[in-house]
């Protein structure tokens, strides 16, 4: 690395125009030459920018983690699940509209069950125009116990459609009203709750699924078995 700062800082010296056209030749020549001579110092070139674009991209992602914390993990108009005092706390933006954002509800739930200090946020989060399912879910949770609006998630992700007649036929069978779940659903308060949410995933640059944590963000998907690592790397980083 030594080699290829020497060099590097040969060839912007020549740039600025300490050199003349022949001299600047010669030297290219020089580094050439070398380079062929010592191709691992390109790796380790490459290797250190690397490594420095990864650290940058953490260091944003801790600095948007900070100027959220508060939304992402103290809103209590959140749905929260497991231990209300755990020692690390999950957030998951979910959107019923995609496959994958079931498979990453599966996995903080089931990360969830075999976790005692853990506490589960979820952030219902529609990411395209219809917003219908999402404010089902959120009406739910406004008018029903936690456990009706983990049933309604269920729901919702088994769903053919999210036409009125399946909404109220998913309301009936968790034993609500759907007259009152189809108020809540045009409440106000219901659509600007949703699209806070959306504003939140957008400043930290997320879309459904993702999971964040409160030292790192997870942009889709992973497996039970990875969450739980992660989890279990937070709590030891405290």
């Amino acid at each position: 690395m030594r080699f290829a700062l020497v060099f590097l800082l040969m060839a912007q010296t020549a740039h600025a125009g300490l050199f003349d056209a022949r001299e600047r030749a010669a030297l290219g020549q020089e580094l050439r030459a070398y380079l062929l001579s010592h191709p691992e110092v390109i790796g380790e070139a490459l290797a250190g920018a690397e490594d420095r674009r990864y650290q940058a991209h953490v260091d944003d992602d801790l600095a948007l983690l900070n100027r959220h914390a508060a939304a992402l993990f103290h809103d209590n108009r959140d749905w929260t699940f497991g231990n209300p005092a755990g020692d690390v706390s999950m957030v998951v933006f979910i959107d019923y509209g995609c496959a994958a954002c079931q498979r990453a509800l599966d996995a903080a739930r089931e990360v969830l069950a075999s976790d005692p200090g853990l506490r589960l946020v979820v952030k219902d989060t529609p990411s395209g125009p219809d917003m219908t399912a999402a404010r089902f879910a959120e009406a739910v949770r406004q008018i029903a116990p936690p456990e009706t609006y983990m049933q309604a998630q269920d729901a919702l992700f088994a769903a053919p459609d999210f036409t009125p007649e399946t909404l109220n036929a998913i309301a009936r069978a968790l034993t609500l009203d759907p007259a009152a779940v189809t108020a809540r659903m045009a409440a106000p308060e219901t659509a600007a709750r949703l699209m806070a949410n959306r504003a939140l995933a957008d400043a930290l640059d997320l879309g459904p699924p993702s999971y964040v944590l409160p030292r790192t963000m997870v942009r889709g998907d992973v497996p039970a078995i990875a969450l739980s690592r992660i989890v279990e790397s937070m709590r030891r980083k405290k």
